[in-house]
């Protein structure tokens, strides 16, 4: 383990060197030692100590006395504590002595092996009682340091919304650290910055903070706390953040030149999907909710926008990409209402008009059609020829999508009780609920119906079957007639 020299660093070199101090330690009132003839033993020290005649003692002498008080101590066991007390009580009232002590005691935890501090010394910095704010806050600090709670020294970090070296600067204490993982103080800290971030009621603010540390790490390092923020702050949270998914997304989602998807490991990459599909999610459907406060529609019509965003709630950590395609008048009346930048205006190809979202869901395609005639969901198996024209093409319209060429069984409806038949058709294609689902939602706002991930919902009755039957004979009608 080893530590970089910097301003404040008191080194050996340094209290050999006691006329040094002066210039090394900024703002920091050093006390001049009374004319003396010649420089005082450290029994004569001691014994002022001892006399509580502190006034006495010299910053030069407090340095000679610190770098000496191992070799005193061995030799005056049964008052060497007593002694260490005083002078950590003395520090209270002497700016000088108190940043010594204190620097000492850091250095002396990660570097053990050099003696900074008499044992003595360093089993009575408990006792130091802070009476200022700042040498609470420096107490509290150092006392984290210690006990190696780096964690916790992330929360405090957090709660201030300050990177840690400026905390360290602050309050005068070292650290540029090597620790023994070959990580340094301040990387091990902002690792923990996710795991303390769990802990807060997340706002946009600490959402800020933390992109700037993650910004500061390097390559390895980054990894390793982007891992820990995967795993630690749920996708349903992080998915409130379009600007931390799309930094995740640019840095480590499945596309683009320089991701470092390959590197996560498998458990993170499955959350990182989860957290792509939270804020996917978020966009549909804050769609409706605008579509359904801008838009003159009918109730019903109101109704199966609310019922298909319930529906895909339950898949809410499923959606990989969303795509969303409007036609002018929506644009107009609904404006730019989501954290995606990927919104296609239809053309216009004499269709009656309706918004259109499509989900990319692993292996397949899902077309949502949300208003009109028909107003289906359609399933398509994944190819790049029709990933270009979904994803990629800004010439799309209408009759484009009901073209394009469809098993008539990957073809839904949204009429009555439509929710079972079309949870059945996603589970048999693999595209299952979010993980841990036991409850299946319908409506809003309740609970939901039991499921299992093998039989899913618990089937329909026979009078529901038969009036959902009368509704599609209608429903299938309208589907081949816009077809044709």
């Amino acid at each position: 383990m080893t530590f970089f020299t910097s301003k404040l660093e008191l080194s050996n070199i340094i209290d050999n060197q006691p006329e040094n101090l002066l210039t090394l330690v900024n703002n920091i009132k050093v006390r001049q030692s009374p004319n003396r003839k010649k420089p005082r033993v450290i029994e004569d020290i001691i014994q002022d100590i001892e006399k509580n005649n502190n006034e006495n003692i010299s910053s030069v002498e407090w340095v000679y006395l610190l770098y000496n008080f191992t070799k005193w101590e061995k030799n005056n066991q049964k008052t060497s504590t007593l002694i260490a007390q005083k002078i950590w009580k003395i520090s209270k009232t002497d700016n000088f002595l108190k940043l010594k002590l204190f620097w000492r005691l850091i250095l002396n935890h990660f570097e053990p092996n050099k003696e900074y501090l008499a044992s003595s010394l360093v089993n009575s910095f408990i006792t130091f009682t802070p009476e200022t704010g700042r040498d609470k806050n420096t107490f509290n600090i150092v006392k984290l340091l210690l006990s190696g709670s780096y964690e916790e020294l992330a929360l405090l970090s957090c709660k201030i919304v300050n990177q840690p070296e400026e905390i360290f600067k602050k309050v005068n204490l070292p650290y540029k650290f090597n620790l023994n993982n070959n990580l340094t103080l301040i990387d091990t800290i902002k690792i923990q910055i996710p795991l303390a971030l769990s802990k807060l009621k997340i706002e946009e603010k600490y959402i800020n903070y933390l992109l700037s540390s993650l910004n500061t790490l390097s390559e390895k390092t980054q990894l390793m706390a982007v891992e820990n923020l995967l795993f630690n702050i749920l996708p349903m949270i992080g998915g409130n953040y379009p600007k931390l998914v799309t930094w995740l997304k640019i840095h480590y989602g499945l596309t683009g030149d320089n991701s470092r998807w390959h590197q996560l490991s498998a458990k993170a990459k499955n959350a990182l999907k989860q957290w792509i599909g939270a804020v996917n999610y978020k966009d549909f459907e804050k769609l409706i909710d605008v579509i359904i406060d801008k838009l003159s529609l009918p109730n019903w019509e109101k109704n199966q926008l609310i019922s298909r965003k319930v529906f895909w709630s339950n898949y809410s950590d499923r959606f990989e990409r969303i795509r969303i395609l409007l036609p002018i008048f929506s644009v107009n009346v609904v404006g730019n209402i989501t954290s995606t930048e990927d919104i296609v205006i239809l053309k216009d190809d004499g269709s009656e008009a309706t918004e259109v979202c499509i989900f990319d869901f692993n292996d397949w395609f899902i077309v949502e059609f949300f208003r009109g005639k028909g107003s289906e969901t359609r399933i398509f198996a994944k190819g790049d020829e029709l990933e270009n024209l979904l994803f990629n093409s800004d010439d799309i319209s209408l009759k484009t999508l009901r073209r394009l060429t469809i098993s008539r069984d990957n073809i839904h409806d949204h009429k009555f009780c439509w929710q079972n038949s079309c949870e059945s058709l996603l589970r048999n294609k693999l595209i299952y609920p979010n993980a841990n689902t036991e409850y299946f939602k319908i409506v809003e706002y309740k609970q939901g119906f039991s499921y299992s991930f093998e039989t899913g919902m618990p089937p329909l009755s026979y009078k529901q079957i038969e009036e959902r039957e009368r509704k599609l004979y209608h429903w299938k009608r309208e589907i081949k007639e816009l077809e044709e």
